[in-house]
């Protein structure tokens, strides 16, 4: 049998050392029937070939109960592999006639030049080594005509975007497809409207090697975007029909809910055409427009969203924006935008925290994560980051330092979130210091902190926010630090400009204040909190986002006035 007869099994090496092997096993159950089974293995690339078949001979094994209780060699009727005990597998590693070394290392054996087989049972597989391979894929929760459509989610390894083949079909009952385009990304036209979607991949990486083909089908059939309702931030609008001017800065913060988060299991109160991003990011820029604010900061933009949508929308209304992903990789992230009538942009970068504790102003940071490994791996493992951009107002000559985040979600978590408002804060503190230095404008330099902070006003967070310390013995110090070394502090004199409402976050499963606007209370006076909707306006709804609200979060909106002196 040559290897072009072979099925295929693909072995792969990821940048974490671990690799794994995938192929399909024909089975046979008691009954006669024939099945297909995946199966896996895994091992760490400095292992030996032993350690592999190990963990395959243990998966497929595993397949004879699928998993259940039921004991396989005495009660299963039709469970897959019932008759081969453990000791009658063989899995071997061949080179044409020949067993490879059980003890040779996975890394070594794939950089082997020659053909690599593996051997199940009595089936034989062809070994491709590092081909592409699509670990998920998913189309959004909602589909509109009119606009374009592309995978919100795709992890892909070893893949060439050039040369792998996209293809999109279409579908009135998931049964009969018709092909209707190629290419990553397709506008979806009146023609697919009641239509199913699915999104096609053959993927090849830069060497023409073939992987896995996989596909993904929209949940629901394409729809129109509703008519835009009157909606109650409409009665906020009425407190900001006027542009503020001199030493005033109108400031808002909203975490927009990103598409890729959006699940109808969890927003089951409100009906799928008011969760489509295309329907939700209409109704948040009729809000924004509508509070006619000088600074603007937005958690969880689509990027996607960003690039066809909120840049331009931003731009025809006189604001410049700035985007960045939240760790760089993530396909959702933090938008700054400004007036451009009003400011200069003097800076603007993005800090993700997990990857720049080897500075030098975060080594108190990097010295107690080394004391606590749990922790450090937690916190390594977040890709939470902090926009920073310098603005220069062009008739006052203040210079505003914008800080912008979204802090690590886990409601178990506190003790993160708070070494990363730590790290954010010694952060902002360190840039004003310089930017103070460089502009010889020691009063007129403030901070506005805004974002999405996770955290409610019970929680340590918030009283180091505005305390600018903690005790090293509140029990989210010790989970840092049990020896009491979690020394946290900062320098900055920050006050909630927003305040405190009961509610800027309210879902079916929680309601509380997760968002904040701190400022610099030695630069800024607030001269007025636009009021967010009341616990009794709220209460007639399930939960956010509905027709009239297009995200889970309430956005905060404040006006500041920058003292003198």
């Amino acid at each position: 049998m040559s290897n072009s007869e072979l099925r295929i099994a693909y072995l792969r090496e990821f940048d974490t050392s671990i690799c794994d092997i995938r192929f399909t096993l024909t089975v046979k159950t008691k009954t006669g029937n024939t099945l297909e089974k995946d199966v896996i293995g895994f091992a760490k690339n400095f292992e030996t070939l032993a350690d592999l078949k190990k963990s395959i001979e243990e998966n497929v094994v595993a397949l004879s109960c699928n998993n259940t209780e039921i004991d396989r060699n005495e009660n299963c009727k039709d469970h897959e592999l019932c008759d081969l005990p453990k000791k009658t597998l063989i899995i071997k590693f061949l080179k044409i006639d020949k067993d490879h070394r059980d003890s040779i290392k996975i890394k070594d054996f794939i950089k082997l030049k020659e053909d690599k087989i593996l051997q199940v049972c009595d089936q034989k597989y062809a070994i491709i080594t590092n081909a592409p391979f699509i670990r998920m894929v998913k189309l959004p929760f909602s589909i509109s005509t009119n606009f374009p459509v592309e995978p919100i989610t795709f992890q892909a390894y070893n893949l060439d975007r050039k040369t792998s083949k996209f293809i999109w079909l279409k579908s009135i009952d998931q049964n009969v497809w018709h092909k209707i385009a190629e290419g990553y990304r397709y506008d979806v036209t009146e023609d697919d409207l009641d239509h199913y979607l699915k999104f096609f991949c053959v993927p090849y990486n830069s060497h023409q090697i073939k992987g896995p083909v996989v596909e993904a089908i929209s949940e629901y059939k394409v729809n129109n975007v509703p008519q835009l309702p009157e909606c109650p931030f409409e009665k906020r609008h009425c407190l900001t029909r006027e542009a503020l001017k001199g030493n005033k800065i109108r400031v808002v913060t909203y975490n927009v809910l990103a598409d890729r988060y959006v699940d109808f299991d969890q927003f089951d109160y409100t009906h799928p055409k008011f969760l489509g991003v295309h329907y939700r990011k209409k109704l948040i820029m009729k809000e924004l427009e509508g509070y006619k604010a000088d600074i603007i900061c937005l958690q969880e933009v689509d990027d996607m969203q960003y690039k066809a949508f909120y840049k331009n929308q931003f731009k025809k209304r006189g604001y410049e924006s700035i985007f960045n992903r939240k760790g760089n990789c993530i396909p959702e992230g933090l938008v700054c935008a400004f007036k451009a009538n009003r400011f200069n942009l003097m800076e603007t970068k993005q800090l993700v925290m997990s990857g720049s504790l080897d500075r030098k102003q975060f080594k108190k940071i990097l010295d107690l994560l080394n004391t606590n490994s749990d922790v450090k791996k937690e916190f390594l493992r977040q890709k939470t980051s902090l926009q920073t951009t310098i603005l220069q107002d062009l008739h006052t000559n203040n210079i505003v330092i914008v800080g912008n985040t979204h802090l690590f979600y886990h409601p178990d978590a506190n003790h993160i979130r708070l070494l990363q408002a730590f790290m954010a804060t010694l952060h902002l503190g360190n840039l004003k210091d310089r930017v103070v230095k460089e502009s010889n404008r020691r009063g007129r330099v403030g901070i506005i902190f805004c974002g999405d902070f996770n955290s409610d006003v019970s929680k340590s967070l918030y009283d180091f926010m505005v305390a600018g310390t903690i005790n090293p013995e509140h029990e989210d110090c010790t989970k840092i630090s049990p020896s009491g070394d979690a020394l946290l502090h900062h320098k900055l004199r920050l006050i909630s400009a927003s305040g405190t409402p009961k509610y800027t976050n309210y879902t079916k499963d929680y309601k509380g204040c997760l968002d904040y606007i701190f400022v610099d209370s030695l630069k800024f006076s607030v001269i007025r909190q636009i009021p967010v909707p009341t616990a009794e306006e709220l209460k007639q709804y399930v939960g956010l986002p509905n027709e009239v609200y297009p995200s889970d979060h309430l956005s905060l909106v404040v006006e500041l006035d920058f003292k003198s002196r």
